[in-house]
């Protein structure tokens, strides 16, 4: 990020070349930011890469995430992050890092959380994309 990040202005989608990091491909995802007339922000998952859809235990592709991650069975507020750490990256245009664990149903339950919420921004300003990377400390093939 901070090499296509022109330091004066957020890089847009086209300033990130997926090949550039083909290592971490399968630990990738894209989402769309949606804002809406009420101020509040959807997520739309464009791409998600294998190691993530592994760990999913549900459809991500092509879905909102609230629609994808059950927000309500879990009383911490592991589910409640998920949504509310891109919203930082989106109103801030700030990158959001954070290692640990998560109470949200995965596959790698077990395993530690490490990701990257970066923010891209086709007119340099509003985020309008959200790029993330995952990893799954101790999970299979991670």
């Amino acid at each position: 990020m901070r090499a296509i990040h022109p330091g004066y202005r957020l890089p847009p989608r086209a300033a990130f070349d997926p090949m550039a990091i083909a290592h971490l491909l399968g630990h990738l995802v894209l989402v769309q930011v949606e804002r809406q007339s009420d101020g509040g922000m959807r997520f739309f998952v464009r791409v998600a890469g294998e190691v993530v859809l592994s760990a999913a235990p549900v459809p991500l592709m092509n879905r909102y995430i609230e629609s994808s991650v059950n927000l309500g069975k879990v009383s911490d507020d592991s589910q409640p992050r998920i949504i509310d750490v891109r919203r930082q990256v989106a109103e801030t245009g700030l990158t959001q890092h954070w290692r640990g664990r998560l109470n949200i149903p995965f596959r790698f339950n077990f395993a530690d959380v490490e990701y990257a919420h970066c923010p891209l921004a086709e007119d340099g300003v509003t985020v309008d994309r959200i790029l993330s990377v995952f990893y799954y400390h101790g999970a299979p093939d991670a």
